[in-house]
């Protein structure tokens, strides 16, 4: 039987570079350590807007901008929601 060989990590340590803010928003960068590529992240709506990496600025701008619709879109509803009950309210 062959003896295994080992093997030594070459992979280097990641590094948080700075962060970026984008309408009002703070994404956060980092290089890779094995890949040396630059990653942002940013919350994704495929992923039930948890935090996700990307590759490409301009995705994790886009998923900013989502993000921010969303929200404001929340609080359209529970504004709305709250008015139809004082108007349903009043209507009895």
């Amino acid at each position: 039987m062959k003896p295994s060989k080992k093997f030594k990590y070459q992979g280097g340590p990641s590094e948080i570079l700075d962060s970026i803010q984008f309408s009002d928003y703070e994404i956060k960068s980092l290089k890779h350590g094995n890949t040396g590529h630059v990653l942002y992240k940013f919350p994704s709506k495929a992923h039930d807007w948890e935090d996700c990496w990307t590759m490409d600025l301009q995705t994790a701008k886009s998923g900013v901008i989502k993000y921010k619709q969303h929200l404001s879109g929340e609080k359209n509803e529970s504004e709305d929601s709250r008015i139809e009950s004082v108007v349903n309210k009043s209507a009895k």
